[in-house]
């Protein structure tokens, strides 16, 4: 079912031009004119987001809105896009986001492709919330069955606590009687038990003897203390005598709790306490009945668990969706960034003020790059690429990041190896999983410690490490001396999902995702802890014969071009596309911009000597991979190089080349000359003009 996106911009032409940049990206809107008309949309339509500027509500509005979204359904939290002025009361519009709740802010202006993507994270994220509602569903009517289970122990419970009252008036009296009430006592599956007020049983019947030995290893006898017989196990005595306690005061109650001996088996019991009187009408003790409901007790933990697990997979897939479009809008933005400083470079390079300048530009420009890559790595949109690196110069190119993340309580060695082989992984989620393992130990040692990172080269024999064949490794070693793991712990620890830490403090996710990387690299995750004693956790990796791909970035000069040509360029950001055109002029080509998918193939049809190709991933209504396509359908054979700042490609496009953002002019010459380096196409000669 389509999602609606609601909008309430009243100011000017706001709400139409907003309305009209989302419905040419295929969204369905509806423009309201006042809050009282959003929230009537909002109750008739399938509501997926609504965008609303910050001048747009009275406060009567307001309130209204807020109202509604404070009744919403336990599943939905209904994503708000508030568009805030650049100079705006900042606090007023942090208050005004905190009051709409689940609220992402954009600033005035903004890019039409910033609010696009905006929307379509937004979209995402609450379609995950339909299908959490529909999973709820399927757990609510789990929970229903329990309710009638419940419901038909209750009739039971009826039935024998009419028996109870007629065993309390007569207990006293006859207390040796058997008859048929005596006999139903007995024969239920209902643990009874009856007791003094010097904790001595009175009556037990057989289902609850039999259950106190299985639990507890010791057969209660009527005459005998209950503390006594658990004198031994002082811990599971002090419960005992803490809940019957009660019920020996006066108490009458029902609660839950948890009984036995963890050796043996430990369970969840429903217990109903009443108050046990003579004749007289005086208080001489206390009985029980008593049920197992463990089954019931877990069924409802798992209840909350799936729903806890729900809501972070939720916020996981928003907060990744965020990042992955804001990593790409940076690389938009970095790319004639990285392309001017690169130019400037080349032609001021021998004035050494102007080069030591644009040389320091150029080096924060790759760090920006690289933060980038590790956002997308987080955000699981990112190329991933396995290649022979030098473990040894990875770690030494995050050891700042690493020393910054984990805070100055813990004290941080690396040691790594001399003359260290290669190993064959994506350094990118490797770096993550480096950072991810420094970051559990750091909160391992929340009152301080010694981190050690340690990288050297070990010689397997068959079977000493599990899943690892004998052979030459890699092994990155991360040691803490924190609180470490008992051997349950470690059992699960690469679980999905599993965590030790508190509520909203971890996502379980952490040792699955380095587990899941050394294996597909394949190598394995080796875990060595034990309570007290702190942790190691050991990435192996098989060594890889051959050089090691460069982790540092060289400035080579600009490849040579086997000849010039025609190159038809697509990117609907302007300005990237200009710089890129700047690029490709300069190593001389000449080049035919384009803004969209329309204009691009309408000039390869009428441009019989255009060669090759060039288009950016992700543009409105059409992606880079599909235009190439729709362009060889026209022109088969037509060489391409697809630009992407993020997008994850499952699937390599023949004869295409795949740049990254943000990319320098060495770069795009390279991958250019490689494209007019293989098989000439022959085309019709143009003449060809510097200017394009």
């Amino acid at each position: 079912m389509p999602q609606t996106i609601g909008i309430l911009a009243p100011a000017g032409r706001d709400s139409a031009v907003i309305a009209d940049i989302l419905r040419k990206a295929w969204m369905d809107c509806i423009e309201c004119a006042s809050g009282d008309e959003l929230i009537a949309a909002l109750d008739n339509r399938r509501a997926g987001v609504i965008v609303v500027s910050e001048e747009a509500f009275t406060r009567s509005e307001l309130e209204a809105l807020m109202e509604w979204l404070k009744h919403q359904p336990p599943w939905s939290d209904l994503p708000v896009l508030l568009l805030t002025k650049r100079n705006g009361n900042g606090v007023l519009q942090a208050n005004l986001a905190a009051s709409l709740g689940n609220t992402t802010i954009l600033e005035r202006p903004f890019f039409p492709g910033t609010l696009v993507s905006a929307v379509r994270s937004a979209l995402r994220a609450r379609a995950r919330q339909h299908e959490a509602e529909d999973y709820i569903a399927q757990l609510g009517a789990r929970e229903r069955e329990l309710k009638e289970e419940r419901r038909r122990l209750a009739r039971s419970e009826t039935k024998l606590r009419e028996a109870n009252e007629k065993l309390g008036q007569r207990f006293a009296e006859a207390l040796e009687e058997k008859g048929i009430l005596a006999d139903i006592v007995e024969g239920t599956d209902a643990f009874v038990q009856v007791a003094d007020l010097n904790f001595r049983w009175l009556a037990i019947n057989r289902a609850s003897r039999e259950e106190f030995e299985r639990i507890y290893g010791v057969r209660p006898e009527v005459g005998q203390s209950m503390l006594d017989a658990i004198a031994h196990m002082p811990d599971h005595r002090q419960a005992v005598q803490e809940v019957w306690g009660r019920a020996l005061a006066g108490e009458e109650f029902t609660e839950i709790g948890e009984f036995g001996n963890e050796a043996r088996d430990r369970r969840f019991y429903e217990m109903k306490f009443n108050t046990l009187r003579n004749h007289r009408g005086e208080r001489i003790g206390a009985y029980q009945f008593v049920y197992d409901v463990t089954e019931r007790v877990r069924d409802q933990q798992r209840l909350a668990d799936a729903q806890s697990r729900i809501h972070e997979m939720a916020k996981l897939e928003t907060l990744g969706q965020l990042t992955g479009g804001v990593a790409h809008d940076f690389n938009n933005l970095l790319t004639p960034i990285v392309g001017a400083l690169d130019a400037l470079h080349r032609k001021y390079g021998a004035d050494a003020r102007a080069r030591r300048l644009i040389t320091g530009a150029l080096e924060a420009s790759e760090r920006a790059t690289t933060l980038v890559q590790r956002l997308l790595s987080f955000a699981r949109r990112q190329h991933l690429e396995a290649r022979p690196i030098d473990i040894g110069d990875l770690i030494r190119g995050i050891e700042d990041l690493l020393r910054r993340s984990i805070g100055s309580h813990v004290e941080v060695t690396v040691t790594i190896a001399p003359k260290l082989r290669a190993a064959k992984i994506d350094p990118n989620q490797l770096e993550l999983a480096v950072l991810n393992l420094a970051v559990n130990a750091s909160d391992a040692m929340a009152g301080g410690g010694k981190l050690s990172i340690d990288v050297a080269e070990r010689r397997l024999g068959e079977g000493e490490i599990a899943d690892l064949a004998a052979g030459d490794y890699v092994r990155l070693a991360v040691s803490d001396t924190g609180t470490g793991m008992d051997e349950a712990t470690m059992q699960r620890a690469i679980e999905p999902f599993y965590t030790t830490k508190g509520p909203g403090k971890g996502t379980g996710l952490g040792l699955s995702m380095v587990h899941g990387l050394a294996a597909q690299s394949g190598g394995a995750l080796r875990l060595i802890s034990r309570p007290g004693k702190g942790t190691s956790a050991e990435i192996w990796l098989p060594v890889h014969e051959g050089e090691a791909y460069p982790l540092a970035v060289s400035r080579p000069e600009l490849t040579g071009q086997p000849r010039q040509t025609v190159i038809l360029l697509v990117d609907d950001e302007d300005v990237v596309r200009r710089a890129t055109a700047d690029m490709l002029r300069e190593i001389g080509h000449e080049v035919i911009e384009a803004s969209s998918a329309t204009t691009a193939l309408k000039l390869i049809d009428e441009r019989s000597d255009i060669e090759l190709i060039m288009t950016d991933y992700l543009m409105p209504g059409i992606r880079g991979s599909e235009l190439i396509e729709k362009a060889r359908d026209i022109r088969p054979g037509l060489k391409a190089v697809l630009i992407t700042g993020y997008a994850r490609i499952t699937a390599e496009q023949p004869g295409v080349v795949r740049l990254a953002k943000p990319f320098r002019a060495s770069d795009l010459a390279r991958e250019v000359a490689r494209m007019l380096s293989g098989e000439v196409v022959q085309l019709p000669v143009r003449a060809r003009t510097n200017d394009g």
